[in-house]
C-alpha cells in the first residue's frame, strides 16, 4: 500500500502531525511507532546530580546513585514516572555509584572510592547502624596478599546471587592476559559469601556496565564496541552481540535488557565526532551465539554528549548523560500509547 510505504520513510516525530488526519493514517503511524521511543523530558536533575554515571528502575520512576561533589551530595536520589525528584535516600553514602535493589528496603551499593560493597536499609541517612554486612571484593583474588588489587565496576542482582563485575589493578604484560582479564564473582545474596568466579577475557577499561536475564549476562564492551555475552551460572562466555551491517557501536556503556529487546547506550567517539546514542534492537534467537540483532531504532544524543548508564522500567528509557562535575538524565517514553480510557493518544 502506498500510504505505508510513505510512512515507513517518515521519523515517528514527524508523523505524529499525520495523527489527527484519519483512521488510516493514525493506524498505519501506531503500528509504525510501535516499539520506538521518543523524548519526553530532558535534562533531569540539572545542578542536582554530580558524576552520576548509572540509574535503575525504582517504582514506578528511577533512582541514581548520586556520587557528588560534596558530602551532602552524596546519596541515592529518586525521581517519579515524569521525572520530577522525590527524596534523598542514605544522605551521606560514602561516593556510591552502583546500587542492586533487594527488594525488601535494603539494597547492595557500590561505594566507588573504597572499592566496597555494602548491604543496608534504605534510611533517609547513612549511618553504621543501617550496614547489615559489607564485601571486600578484594579478598576473592588469590594473590590478595601480594598487594594486587581490583575495581569493582558493576553489580547486579539475578534471584538471590549478587554479581560483581571487577578487574584487576595492576601491571602486567602480553603473557598475563588471564591475569589482566576482568571477571565475574557469583555472590550468595543471603552471606555475602563467594560462591564461584570466572573470567570475562576482557581487559582492563575494556568493560562498561552490564545487565542480567535469566541465566544471561550482557557486558557493554567499552573498548571492544560489542555487547558480550556469557552464561553466569554456568560461568562460561557465549558470544558478542554487535550491530549487523556496516553499523558499529561507538564505546558502548551502558546496557538493558528485557524479553527479546536490547538497549544500549554509548560514550560515542570524540575522535571521530560521533556523539553518543542510545540503540534498541531485537536480540537473536540464539542469544548465545555470536550472531547480528535487528536494529529497531538508533536516537541520538539528546545534547549531542556523551550517555551513561540506562534502564527501562513501565516502558520508559532512563539514561544518564555524560559522567562530569554536573550531570542529568533523559528520559524518553513510547511513541505511541494507549490511555486508561482505551482512546489512542500520544504520550
Amino acid at each position: 500500500m502506498w500510504s505505508s510505504s510513505v510512512l515507513s520513510f517518515l521519523a515517528p516525530e514527524a508523523g505524529r502531525a499525520v495523527y489527527p488526519a484519519c483512521k488510516l493514517f493514525r493506524d498505519l503511524w501506531r503500528r509504525r511507532c510501535t516499539g520506538l521511543f521518543r523524548m519526553h523530558r530532558s535534562p533531569i536533575g540539572a545542578g542536582d546530580l554530580a558524576f552520576s554515571e548509572q540509574v535503575i528502575a525504582y517504582g514506578e520512576g528511577a533512582l541514581v546513585p548520586n556520587y557528588g561533589d560534596n558530602e551532602t551530595d552524596m546519596c541515592l536520589k529518586t525521581y517519579s514516572a515524569s521525572g520530577d525528584h522525590i527524596s534523598d535516600l542514605l544522605v551521606g553514602t560514602p561516593r556510591p555509584t552502583a546500587v542492586a535493589l533487594r527488594g525488601d528496603g535494603t539494597a547492595w551499593i557500590l561505594l566507588h572510592d573504597s572499592n566496597l560493597i555494602l548491604c543496608t536499609r534504605l534510611d533517609p541517612t547513612f549511618s553504621s547502624a543501617s550496614e547489615i554486612m559489607e564485601i571486600d571484593p578484594e579478598r576473592f583474588y588469590s594473590d590478595h596478599a601480594n598487594g594486587l588489587g581490583c575495581m569493582v565496576s558493576d553489580i547486579c542482582l539475578a534471584g538471590d546471587r549478587l554479581l560483581i563485575l571487577s578487574y584487576p589493578c595492576g601491571n602486567f604484560n602480553e603473557n598475563q592476559r588471564e591475569q589482566a582479564s576482568s571477571r565475574v564473582h557469583v555472590v550468595d545474596d543471603r552471606t555475602g559469601s563467594l560462591l564461584y568466579q570466572f573470567l570475562t577475557h576482557l581487559l582492563k577499561y575494556d568493560n562498561g556496565l552490564f545487565a542480567v536475564q535469566d541465566d544471561m549476562l550482557f557486558v557493554a564492551g567499552f573498548g571492544t564496541n560489542v555487547i558480550h555475552t556469557y552464561n553466569w551460572r554456568q560461568g562460561s562466555v557465549e558470544g558478542h552481540i554487535r550491530p549487523e551491517g556496516d553499523l558499529a557501536f561507538r564505546m558502548p556503556w551502558g546496557v538493558a535488557v528485557g524479553g527479546t529487546m536490547l538497549w544500549v547506550s554509548e560514550q560515542g567517539d570524540e575522535s571521530e565526532d560521533v556523539a553518543g546514542r542510545i540503540w534498541i534492537l531485537r536480540l537473536p534467537n540464539d542469544v548465545g551465539s555470536s550472531s547480528d540483532p535487528i536494529v529497531v531504532q538508533v536516537i541520538p544524543s539528546p545534547d549531542g554528549k556523551e550517555l551513561g548508564g540506562l534502564c527501562l522500567n513501565r516502558g520508559r528509557l532512563w539514561c544518564m548523560g555524560p559522567d562530569e562535575r554536573s550531570t542529568h538524565m533523559h528520559l524518553l517514553g513510547p511513541c505511541y500509547s494507549e490511555s486508561k480510557l482505551g482512546s489512542k493518544e500520544l504520550d
